[in-house]
């Protein structure tokens, strides 16, 4: 028991001394930020826009992708733009064509691991080696098979919210990734904390450890700002106590979006794994839904994906030049002709899969250490 304590304590004096050494001497916007309740750019809240991240972990499927289109379907920011969510995929039966869907509708398809193997502890000591082949892999799974870019793929979820602290972090130096969401936070969230770089090193409290406790030059996270529901705090919408009924759905988002609106106005987060929390109660589809009409009702509130969001913070234009910023972005359209890519045997590592692909069919199952299927 001492020496649990020890451990707690010596961690609380490591955050407070990360947080005490970021300053604006060793850490010069707009490269870099610390830990804060600040607006960037010095802005008043009243001339700050009110961002709203809405993300998805998972696979992508015919259910999932039927839910997110409605959602997504003629839903416009103040300026006429349409929304823009974020996807944080894995392999095991994602559905590449759908991805290139959703990516050609101007949203943000990021890494959530290759495998995304259970059980969580397995994460928290995985080597930068083997992160490497997580989100490196998946990376470069995402853009072959489902035909995109791959440079827009610039975010990373940790499965579970786990991370195995300096070796997560030191695999997305390796890979040049741009952010992370995957630390959540208790303390910072009244008012809630904005996203930070790792310049100065991880600021917040460590909810899942191991945390990182290097610096990281140039990565931003993006802190799971925990959600509350009758009393109880929550990582995630499915940790909190569900509600029963649309109209407790709407509410329980609404409360907690207003929290920030009304206080520092960080980025509200609302993070789902997949479409469980749907599939199981569509009225909680229908509550997500009014929640999302209850902010287009708000000329200061934009939906845009995280990536965007961390742009606007390296550049922060004030409300009456948002509009421009988050401009309708060009796409360059790629093709994609689906195929159906059957495995089993030797062909998979992980037994009998399906694959839909934009590109003609790889010899095996894409996998950790082998993501482009190559025999």
């Amino acid at each position: 028991m001492q020496r649990v304590l020890a451990v707690i304590f010596l961690l609380a004096v490591f955050f407070h001394q990360s947080q005490a050494q970021c300053n604006s001497t060793n850490c010069v916007a707009p490269a870099c930020r610390c830990m804060s309740t600040s607006t960037p750019g010095n802005l008043s809240p009243a001339n700050t826009p009110q961002l709203v991240f809405l993300s998805f972990d998972g696979a992508v499927t015919t259910t999932n992708y039927d839910n997110y289109t409605y959602l997504l379907n003629n839903r416009m920011n103040p300026n006429g733009c349409p929304i823009g969510m974020t996807f944080f995929i894995y392999q095991e039966y994602n559905d590449f064509t759908l991805t290139h869907s959703l990516y050609h509708k101007r949203q943000e398809i990021a890494t959530h691991s290759m495998s995304h193997r259970t059980p969580q502890e397995l994460w928290a000591s995985k080597s930068a080696n083997e992160w490497v082949d997580e989100i490196g892999g998946m990376k470069d799974a995402l853009a072959k098979f489902a035909n995109i870019p791959k440079a827009p793929i610039r975010g990373s979820r940790a499965p579970f919210l786990q991370t195995s602290g300096d070796q997560t972090f030191s695999a997305m130096k390796t890979l040049n990734m741009f952010y992370d969401s995957s630390l959540p936070t208790t303390d910072f969230v009244d008012p809630p904390v904005w996203p930070y770089t790792l310049d100065q090193g991880f600021q917040h409290d460590c909810l899942i450890p191991p945390c990182p406790s290097n610096k990281f030059p140039g990565i931003w996270t993006v802190p799971v700002i925990t959600l509350e529901n009758d009393g109880t705090r929550c990582n995630t919408v499915e940790a909190c106590p569900q509600p029963k009924t649309l109209e407790e759905t709407y509410q329980f988002l609404k409360r907690n979006f207003e929290r920030h609106y009304f206080s520092s106005k960080a980025p509200f987060g609302v993070y789902l794994n997949n479409n469980g929390w749907f599939q199981s109660a569509n009225f909680r589809l229908e509550g997500y839904k009014k929640f999302l009409d209850y902010l287009s009702s708000k000329d200061d509130v934009y939906i845009v994906p995280l990536g965007r969001g961390l742009d606007w913070m390296k550049d922060p234009k004030p409300l009456s030049q948002v509009a421009n910023f988050f401009n309708c972005l060009p796409l360059t359209q790629t093709s994609c002709q689906p195929v159906s890519c059957f495995y089993d045997g030797e062909a998979s590592a992980i037994g009998p899969r399906i694959m839909k692909s934009c590109v003609p069919c790889p010899d095996v199952y894409p996998w950790t250490g082998n993501p482009l299927g190559i025999a």
